[in-house]
């Protein structure tokens, strides 16, 4: 009973990771290549040797808790990044530098999260750093798991009904 709750809550964080990452692709010019955008990556080098640390290293959701608080991370190929935690939801990107920088946004105005380092990454284990004075230290999740081949849900008809 317990590992069919454990395999739901980790399915549940990658779907909602899922549908959050298919969100935030869009057509603002912001996003492209060299341009300074609205969000810095953190301007500080990492004293603690983060320079090692590519995209490639941190790509996956990872899981773990800090302060108490479950926290969930997501990283696709592309760089966009979703973090959940205490109900926050915050999407932005992963980007390469001095370091992996994390630069997000989060709707409903928390900063706890908003901009941070991945300090370290082995496939197993990562830790970001956070301006906040956070340090998440997650594990990756394995998804080898999980169904890979879920059905199509049928289209909705048309509201209202025609008569």
């Amino acid at each position: 009973m317990r590992k069919l709750v454990r395999k739901s809550a980790a399915g549940a964080a990658v779907l909602v990771s899922a549908v959050a990452l298919s969100a935030c692709g869009s057509n603002d010019k912001s996003a492209e290549p060299g341009d300074k955008g609205g969000s810095a990556a953190p301007s500080a080098k990492d004293p603690q040797g983060a320079d090692g640390v590519t995209l490639a290293d941190a790509v996956g959701t990872w899981l773990g808790k800090t302060d108490d608080k479950s926290v969930t991370l997501t990283i696709s190929e592309g760089g966009q990044t979703v973090v959940i935690s205490d109900a926050h939801v915050c999407q932005g990107t992963a980007k390469e530098g001095d370091a992996l920088a994390l630069a997000l946004t989060c709707k409903d105005g928390n900063t706890d999260r908003v901009s941070g380092t991945v300090r370290s990454a082995d496939g197993k284990r990562l830790v970001v750093a956070w301006d906040s004075g956070k340090t998440d230290s997650l594990s990756k999740l394995d998804v080898s798991g999980l169904p890979t081949n879920l059905p199509s849900v049928p289209a909705l008809p048309s509201l209202p009904p025609q008569s």
